[in-house]
């Protein structure tokens, strides 16, 4: 199995998001990359146009998605009883 590849810091890599559909809000290029102080991170990348017509694409670089484990899953929820329907409330 080969190791996951680590950008040199300030460096990443964007590919065209497979899973967009048309219409919808996902971002047309997905990937990773590393700060210049060393953090990995996740970049997703959109298409558009500015307001005088010329083509820009608009970033969102965020922390990388971590599963939820049991060990930091949120507790379930305390279970509630049902009244006693003999109350009379």
């Amino acid at each position: 199995m080969s190791e996951k590849y680590v950008h040199p810091n300030g460096k990443g890599s964007l590919f065209v998001n497979s899973y967009k559909k048309e219409g919808g809000n996902q971002p047309d290029y997905k990937g990773t990359g590393t700060t210049l102080d060393g953090k990995e991170i996740e970049i997703s990348a959109w298409k558009g146009k500015t307001q005088a017509g010329g083509e820009k694409i608009s970033l969102t670089l965020n922390e990388p998605y971590v599963k939820p484990t049991q060990d930091n899953a949120p507790a379930p929820a305390p279970k509630v009883e049902k009244a006693d329907p003999d109350l009379p409330f």
